[in-house]
This record gives C-alpha cells, structure tokens and sequence, in this order.
C-alpha cells in the first residue's frame, strides 16, 4: 500500500558557528528518505534561520 509521508522545515535554532570572520552560519537543511533527497534554499549568515519551506513529499511503500 503505498502511502506519503510529507516534511516542512520550519527553523533552526542556536546554530553552531561555521565562519569565524563573522561568528555565523550560511544555513541549508538537507532531508533524506530512501533514494530522495530534498534540499532547503541556503539562509545567509545567521544562526537562527527561519525556512517556513513548502512541504517536501516523499512517497512511502507500506507492507
């Protein structure tokens, strides 16, 4: 029975430092399932991005 399973990536909070020039982050989030993989726009220099992204949909086989 094949089924959906859907994902929103909403925020990110008290992100870890990853450019020490500015003490920030450019930030993306990647989401895997099985073979497919989505992937958020990328969210400059900031450690509390906010995405609020559209659904990413992934279709699920249920035995």
């Amino acid at each position: 029975m094949p089924g959906k399973l859907k994902v929103k990536i909403v925020a990110g909070r008290h992100l870890p430092v990853m450019d020490r020039a500015s003490d920030l982050t450019d930030a993306f989030v990647e989401v895997k399932f099985g073979n497919t993989t989505f992937k958020t726009d990328v969210y400059p220099k900031s450690l509390n991005p906010q995405w609020n992204s559209e659904w990413f949909k992934f279709e699920v086989s249920i035995f």
